[in-house]
């Protein structure tokens, strides 16, 4: 009985060493309909070889590029995945970046099909832009994009950790998480075409 207990403990024991380590991974997509390609950055809860593995009710950071479009930011993960809202990143001791639904680019978010309802000229403009604030709220993710994600993403390449936080939202989510910026991360990068020049 001690024998398969000891076992059993070993197991649990190896099984945590072996999720302990941080392992970016570099993901490449085309969306069937648009055929635009997003090249992404991130991690999951444990290494694949074919696909990440996440889970419903937390957050990971991601970096990626979609056509010329640079974007930096965390995304909530598993099957059904909540919205994210407004974010905040730390590398290091570094100061504190926060990322507003607001700043998240559409094409990150969640296909939804858009009803186009017949409505007077001086209202469509309106009703365009209520949907597409909708859409960035609604979204499991939360980016940075431009000269700010450039900003952090440099900081990420010179850093050790990053610690990222969702802010007054999703509290039922596990809202606090850090990852280690190592050198799969570097590694990572470099295969979806991010390096220090591109980032200049």
């Amino acid at each position: 009985m001690s024998k398969i207990m000891f076992s059993v403990i070993a197991a649990i024991f190896l099984a945590g060493c072996q999720t302990t380590g941080t392992t970016w991974q570099a993901t490449n997509k085309v969306d069937e309909f648009t055929d635009k390609q997003t090249k992404m950055v991130t991690v999951g809860e444990w290494p694949s070889a074919n696909y990440l593995v996440t889970q419903s009710l937390k957050y990971y950071p991601f970096v990626g590029i979609q056509n010329d479009m640079i974007f930096v930011g965390i995304r909530s993960g598993g099957r059904y995945r909540v919205p994210t809202g407004t974010v905040q990143l730390r590398i290091d001791s570094s100061p504190t970046w926060t990322i507003s639904p607001e700043e998240t680019p559409v094409a990150l978010s969640s296909s939804y099909p858009i009803l186009q309802i017949q409505t007077m000229p001086e209202f469509a403009n309106l009703q365009s832009q209520i949907m597409e604030n909708m859409t960035k709220m609604m979204s499991p993710y939360t980016a940075a994009t431009g000269e700010k994600a450039k900003k952090i993403i440099k900081e990420m390449m010179k850093g050790k950790v990053i610690k990222y936080r969702v802010v007054g939202a999703n509290q039922a989510a596990s809202t606090t998480g850090e990852v280690a910026l190592n050198v799969s991360f570097i590694k990572a990068l470099l295969l979806i075409g991010i390096t220090r020049s591109f980032l200049n």
